[in-house]
């Protein structure tokens, strides 16, 4: 506060002095150019002198300010433009496979790049490919600082390598905790679905199937086909049950409800009603799954179900009838020789029987069909050509376990 009184005081007694020294003597400057001449007080001159200073100054200060913001503009636009440039490049390498360009290249660039996201998530992409786990976890987190409120790209890469690695239960954990920021979003939906399968967690992928139905990404055909084979790793996961000393009954009751489950218009997949009644035969229900598998090979011929059919036992006579008219219908192979040799078997055609297990062994060799062969010829008093065919049937059988399941 001082010093600003004093200050007054100085410029007060300097301009009154000023003043008076102005008044005692205004002097003159004469200015001439050619014929022309100004005169005017030495005052006058000074105080137009440093007003053209002022101006002079400060244009000076506008026209350097506006150069600094051209070159601040322009430049910041060219680096920008050279960051876009190397990302681009970058992203090509990362299509190619060449990860540690890629990469080092991606991540030089992200400071520069409108989208430094785009940069960090195919960074830890390549550092994936390369086998640096830790690496690529780094660049997700410096992806998910880069740009707030993108979590979820982050997350689903982060799922999507750890799908990939079979690391299915951090899969899982990933999944889940962004389940709950987008519970409809349509890819978390089939990863889920995906991770579900590997953990061979068919229950949950079950419930998962109305939300795929009506969200899912995929095509109709394979949401269908998911869901079919949902139904199918049931019906095997219900064999493996049995394995594990579960009864009949329960099984049978397990059978009955996961059939229950199955919409109307898969009941009527071939495969979906072979594999039933492959499951009700092997529980000894095979009156109920006679009708299901003569309707599977209706609608699709399969070698496998046909010779299944000639394992069911249920109205052998009306088996035989059906069997006979699907021999005019398709062409004979072995399977149709074995079913049709087993059916006039169980209705007493010996001869016939006798005949079509020939010419099924001539078709192909197989090991039970040799068997039954033999249980047929020591039924009909020919002993040593029953022993025959059962070191024959024995041999094939031994020859196919080396083989790992090919033709004798």
């Amino acid at each position: 506060m001082k010093k600003k009184l004093i200050l007054l005081l100085l410029a007060m007694v300097g301009g009154a002095l000023l003043l008076q020294l102005m008044r005692s003597d205004s002097g003159y400057v004469l200015l001439s150019w050619g014929q022309v001449a100004i005169e005017m007080s030495i005052w006058t001159a000074l105080a137009l002198w440093l007003l053209g200073f002022v101006l002079f100054y400060w244009g000076w200060r506008l026209l350097s300010g506006s150069r600094r913001l051209g070159r601040m503009v322009f430049g910041n636009r060219n680096a920008s433009v050279r960051a876009q440039q190397k990302t681009f490049s970058a992203l090509v390498k990362y299509i190619e496979g060449s990860w540690p360009q890629a990469r080092k290249q991606l991540v030089k660039s992200a400071a520069g790049s409108a989208n430094p996201l785009v940069n960090y998530l195919a960074a830890a992409r390549c550092a994936y490919e390369q086998g640096d786990f830790s690496a690529a976890l780094d660049l997700l987190h410096k992806a998910e600082k880069s740009k707030p409120g993108n979590e979820l790209a982050v997350a689903l890469t982060q799922a999507r390598m750890q799908l990939d690695s079979d690391r299915y239960e951090q899969c899982l954990a990933t999944l889940n905790r962004i389940k709950r920021l987008a519970p409809e979003h349509p890819v978390v939906l089939d990863l889920l679905a995906d991770v579900y399968w590997a953990l061979d967690d068919i229950d949950a992928l079950e419930e998962l199937l109305p939300s795929l139905q009506s969200l899912s990404g995929r095509s109709t055909q394979a949401r269908k086909q998911l869901e079919l084979d949902i139904y199918l790793r049931q019906l095997a996961n219900l064999q493996a049950r049995r394995k594990k000393g579960a009864t009949d009954q329960e099984q049978k009751q397990r059978l009955d409800a996961i059939w229950q489950r199955v919409p109307k218009k898969l009941q009527r997949e071939p495969e979906l009603m072979a594999a039933v009644a492959m499951a009700l035969h092997g529980l000894g229900v095979d009156n109920e799954a006679e009708p299901l598998l003569q309707n599977a090979l209706q609608s699709e011929w399969r070698p496998e179900w046909v010779e299944l059919y000639g394992l069911i036992g249920a109205d052998a006579e009306q088996q035989l009838k059906v069997a006979t008219r699907w021999e005019k219908q398709h062409d004979a192979d072995g399977a149709m020789m074995a079913t049709l040799g087993r059916l006039c078997g169980r209705n007493e055609l010996w001869g016939k029987a006798r005949d079509y297990f020939a010419q099924a062994i001539e078709m192909k060799p197989d090991a039970q069909v040799y068997l039954d062969y033999a249980q047929l010829l020591d039924q009909l008093g020919e002993p040593e050509k029953s022993a025959q065919l059962c070191r024959q049937g024995l041999n094939c059988l031994a020859q196919k376990k080396v083989a790992a399941g090919s033709e004798c």
